[in-house]
């Protein structure tokens, strides 16, 4: 009975890892939603310029007609009703999004929308493109080829059309600057899960710009203009996120809790793995680290190696690799969570150092809670039943053993050169 039931727990484990692996494999689908904002204080209050997907907006702002096309639901841009409607395109689009200031919720005034198709979109990267974007001196859809005036040629997908707005939140600032704000969405995009959603709001202030982005809904409020305890907050959080999202991470600080399970040298070896993430982390924070294309995708491949060669050190009882070696190993894995977070860590409100360091602190919980967690459980197993955490053991580095040589083959695929 112990024998099967323990044969179940390896089975249970094998799925999870299998389960990870896909998760870690997939790629993101190629339809992306956008959302951009610049935000720029003015003497009459605080400006909002924004550009957002269509499909964004409840009911996609109520310009939306929907086809049946070869049992498959198409959701296009009701061209010949939008022009009459971009007033209810606006409202809604200041209703369904929220400006929190101290807490308290501001309400928006709409000075001007614009509906753009994909082909005709104007720049909208800096604060003056975006001012420009927002106050076309023709409202509505621009004139199509062909001459049909407002009538696209063809039917247009809404996931194709974006919004651009000016907004004004009444909200002058003050001597001491502005209040805590915050920026977040109020509505649940029905996407089915088939879009990413990117979104990146700009803060222009004393002609400095901070950048924030995010993935997702932008469900969770986005803090514009963190003191130091709120941005160490932000950047806790978000450390812990990023390395509780990392498999290939997380997998590697699994193997280094197997073996003997003493606590100094398990602690040794997560210590020394910290070290090296942490430096390489910096060094990839301060650009100083390869800037070619080819880098990205090789750190990956070596990250899936080390997973390897972890996962095949843990089946050989009594030989786990050395705080030097791990270190180095670590080094390589703080360049791969490097990618595509020096932005957010170089947010310009906040010291690029202070930064880092909450960054890094939140990486190091997220890292000691899943490591704690399997060095707890492996020994509950060892001192429930004997020979357990043995076969628990071999049954996780089996599984991180798959894996890894999953990825290790994706990524080798990815980083060639195509011919």
């Amino acid at each position: 009975m112990c024998r099967s039931a323990c044969s179940a727990a390896l089975r249970a484990c094998l799925a999870l890892l299998l389960y990870w692996m896909g998760a870690a494999a997939a790629h993101p689908s190629a339809d992306r939603l956008v959302r951009v904002v610049h935000f720029e204080p003015r003497a009459d209050g605080l400006a909002a310029y924004v550009r957002l997907s269509l499909p964004l907006l409840p009911a996609s702002g109520g310009v939306r007609y929907d086809s049946m096309e070869s049992g498959r639901l198409f959701h296009y841009l009701d061209a010949a009703a939008a022009p009459a409607k971009l007033e209810q395109v606006g409202r809604l689009l200041a209703d369904s999004h929220r400006l929190g200031a101290g807490g308290r919720p501001v309400a928006a005034r709409v000075l001007a929308v614009r509906i753009q198709l994909r082909g005709q979109v104007p720049p909208f990267t800096t604060l003056e493109q975006a001012r420009r974007a927002a106050r076309t001196a023709m409202p509505g859809l621009p004139p199509q080829p062909g001459g049909q005036g407002m009538q696209p040629d063809a039917p247009t997908e809404t996931r194709h059309v974006l919004v651009d707005a000016e907004l004004l939140y009444p909200l002058p600032r003050g001597a001491a600057g502005y209040p805590p704000l915050s920026f977040s969405s109020l509505h649940e995009p029905e996407t089915g899960g088939l879009a990413e959603i990117a979104n990146v709001l700009f803060f222009h202030q004393d002609g400095a710009v901070r950048t924030y982005s995010a993935a997702g809904t932008l469900a969770v409020p986005v803090q514009l203009n963190p003191s130091l305890a709120g941005a160490a907050r932000m950047f806790l959080l978000a450390g812990c996120e990023h390395i509780l999202q990392g498999w290939d991470h997380l997998l590697f600080v699994l193997c280094l809790v197997l073996g003997p399970l003493r606590l100094k040298p398990t602690a040794l070896r997560i210590t020394a793995f910290s070290v090296g993430h942490s430096l390489s982390l910096g060094a990839g924070l301060f650009g100083w680290m390869p800037a070619g294309a080819w880098f990205p995708p090789w750190v990956e491949v070596a990250i899936a190696f080390s997973l390897l060669g972890a996962a095949v050190s843990a089946l050989r009882p009594g030989r786990n690799a050395g705080p030097l070696a791990v270190a180095a190993v670590g080094l390589v894995h703080g360049f791969g969570l490097s990618f595509g977070l020096r932005e957010l860590l170089a947010d310009s409100s906040v010291p690029p150092l202070a930064t880092l360091l909450f960054f890094n602190l939140g990486v190091e919980a997220g890292q000691l809670l899943i490591a704690a967690a399997g060095w707890l459980v492996l020994r509950a197993l060892q001192a429930w039943r004997a020979g357990w955490a043995a076969r628990a053991q071999t049954g996780i580095a089996f599984g991180c053993t798959a894996v890894s040589l999953f990825w290790l083959a994706g990524r080798l695929v990815a980083a060639m050169p195509a011919p």
